[in-house]
């Protein structure tokens, strides 16, 4: 009996990387409990400087640029989804990371929609596209990117 030392799932994607990227093989990337202390540190840290803007914005912030914020936005969604509607179009696996992306763009896309809305009409229209596109949008992407990783 031979022992190999190919890991028992081991995707040809997964193999093909490791090959390009040998760092990708490396103790410290393989390491579950190395990447999972950074990642939870990292939340921390955020959590912290999180407070600190809380603490120094009070609520109300000046913005240079807003509209160019909200395009890059935008053009962001139109390449998540145009991405993702290609690859489901050839029903590759690989749709469920651009589904995910695009899920994740309209859910923020929602938030600041209703966050940064003015009072009255334009807050109710930015709530109803929010839960009558943006949402369910998100969750059928969502929906897609979880069926896609049993392809």
């Amino acid at each position: 009996m031979s022992m190999s030392k190919t890991p028992p799932f081991d995707p040809p994607l997964l193999r093909a990387a490791r090959l390009r990227f040998p760092l990708l093989g490396s103790p410290l990337v393989r390491s579950r409990r190395t990447v999972g202390g950074v990642l939870i540190a990292l939340a921390v840290l955020l959590a912290g400087w999180i407070l600190l803007l809380g603490a120094q914005t009070r609520g109300q912030v000046e913005v240079r640029n807003w509209g160019v914020v909200w395009i890059g936005m935008d053009l962001a969604q139109v390449a998540g989804l145009a991405v993702s509607g290609y690859l489901l179009l050839r029903r590759s696996r690989l749709v469920s990371l651009s589904a995910a992306a695009a899920a994740t763009l309209l859910l923020l896309d929602a938030w600041f929609d209703v966050m940064t809305a003015a009072g009255g009409a334009e807050w109710y229209t930015a709530l109803a596209m929010a839960l009558l596109v943006e949402l369910p949008a998100a969750c059928g992407l969502a929906l897609l990117s979880r069926i896609a990783l049993d392809w």
